[in-house]
Formats: structure tokens, sequence, C-alpha cells
């Protein structure tokens, strides 16, 4: 796709903290000093700085905004917007806020993309990639990224991550997606229970695998047949967009990145020094 065909997308980084902090967290910065992992030294930088570059340096990418830090806190090189907002909010208001920031400023963008800030891996070329298929399907609602489980299994073996296990395709979460200003008015509540559930997998990983986002799915009865599908290893990629779209009155795209930094954050002990090795051999 050209890129002239493409408006910039504006791109909330989230860099705030649990309430609580995790055990990668305690392993890592015991005595405290860093506010969020964001700020973690890592290969001379500090770990935010990686993905800020890649998302920087993408023609697709409007302005960057941070949820969850302040200019008081860190001055990146890159040219960024801080939006106030508790650090340790629940990730629905701080898109709320987010939204209500990016609209005060004149702003009315059609899809708004979010990104993590514990993934170092991330290259501009997959941003790129990510960006151009939403762009050539206007009027999304949600649009997330997946990296297949043997690309991850290839470069991080036994990584823990949650796979999702569809008949044409294995993946786990990638480290972008994008919501729509109406998704974000409307599915709050949604939104809020999901990232619940989501953190509950990101802290437990394998032990209870896909199980609270299927329960939670589960709610909509038009989902039950999709479910029972996926059960017995039947349903494919496609058919969990339109059958999920149709329960959440939404329009839902899937986009497969297979590039393995694109799917490697810091959530477990470990995965500094797995991210460490992967960007310094990458950069040899």
């Amino acid at each position: 796709m050209s890129q002239e065909k493409v408006s910039p997308y504006p791109v909330f980084v989230m860099c705030g903290r649990d309430a609580t902090r995790r055990k990668m967290m305690i392993a890592l910065d015991p005595e405290g000093r860093y506010k969020s992992k964001a700020l973690l030294p890592f290969l001379g930088k500090r770990l935010i700085e990686w993905q800020l570059s890649a998302l920087a340096q993408s023609p697709y990418v409007g302005k960057i905004y941070l949820l969850g830090l302040t200019a008081e806190e860190f001055t990146p090189e890159q040219a960024v917007e801080f939006v106030p907002v508790d650090a340790t909010a629940d990730v629905s208001e701080k898109f709320s806020v987010g939204l209500d920031y990016l609209e005060s400023q004149g702003e009315s963008p059609e899809m708004v993309v979010i990104s993590s800030c514990d993934a170092p891996g991330v290259r501009t070329a997959q941003v790129n990639q990510f960006l151009e298929a939403i762009a050539a399907q206007p009027g999304l609602d949600f649009a997330l990224s997946l990296v297949p489980e043997d690309v991850m299994e290839a470069a991080f073996p036994g990584s823990g991550r949650v796979v999702g296990r569809f008949s044409d395709q294995q993946v786990i979460p990638g480290e972008l997606y994008a919501l729509s200003p109406r998704m974000i008015r409307m599915q709050r509540a949604v939104i809020a229970e999901l990232n619940q559930r989501r953190l509950r997998i990101n802290r437990e990983k394998r032990r209870i695998g896909m199980a609270p986002m299927l329960n939670f799915i589960a709610r909509k009865p038009k989902t039950w047949p999709l479910l029972a599908k996926y059960g017995l290893g039947l349903a494919t990629l496609t058919e969990g967009e339109r059958t999920l779209g149709a329960a959440f009155d939404c329009r839902i795209k899937a986009v497969i990145i297979p590039d393995a930094g694109f799917g490697m954050d810091m959530d477990l002990p470990g995965d500094y020094e797995r991210l460490e090795a992967f960007i310094a051999q990458s950069q040899t």
C-alpha cells in the first residue's frame, strides 16, 4: 500500500504500572527505584525508548502519547505528548482520558493505536505492516496483531505465552492493537473487564491459559457455537473475527505479524534476559 493513502494514526503508549508490583519488577528492581518498567535500563537506553524509536520512524504514526508517565519522570529523544492520567488507573479509564485529550486538541481519529512499552523487539517494518493492514479496511472497531506460535517458539522456546489455538492458526497476542473512538466510548465496561482478565493471564500464563477470556466470551449466547468448535479444535480465526464481532457489535480484524520480537514483552521473570540476548543478537 502506498503510504500517501494512509493518514497517520495517533498512538497511545501505555507506560503506567500495576497497583501491586509484579514478581518480575521485584526481581529486577528490588529497591523500587523505577516507577514503571518502562524506565528500566535496557542495553544502554530506557526500556520504553526501543519501542518509541520503532514507532517514531513509521510514516503511518502521527503523534505519540504517553499514558502513565510525566515529563518530569522521563525525557525521550522522540517527540511525544504526556497525557495526564493516574499511572495505576484502569486501562479503560486511560483510554477515555486519552481520547478526551485527543479531542481537546482537535483530533478526531478513525482509530487509536495502542502500544505497550516493554517490547524492545518491535521494529518499524512490522509497525508499518500492522498499520497498513488496518488502513486497508476502513470502519474497523478493533484490530489486533497476532504472532504465530511457531515463530515465537523458534526464537523464545518455552516462552510461556498463552496461545489461541484455531484450526488454521496457532497464535499469541502481538504488541499493537487499535480501537475506534466508538469502541472506547461504548464498550468501556467490556474493555475494563477484558483487561483484568488479560492481567490475570499475564500473571499466571500457561497455568490458566485462555480460560478467563473464554469464560467472558461465553456470556454472549451468540458465541456458543464458536466456543464449541474452538473446544474441538475446529474453529478458524476468521470465524472468530466474525462471531465475536456480531456478539459485541463491532468490526474486528486480526493481523498476523510473523516476527517474534513483535510478540515478546517483559511479563515474567527471565524475560529481561531472553530479550536482552535476542536484541543483542539481532544487532550483530
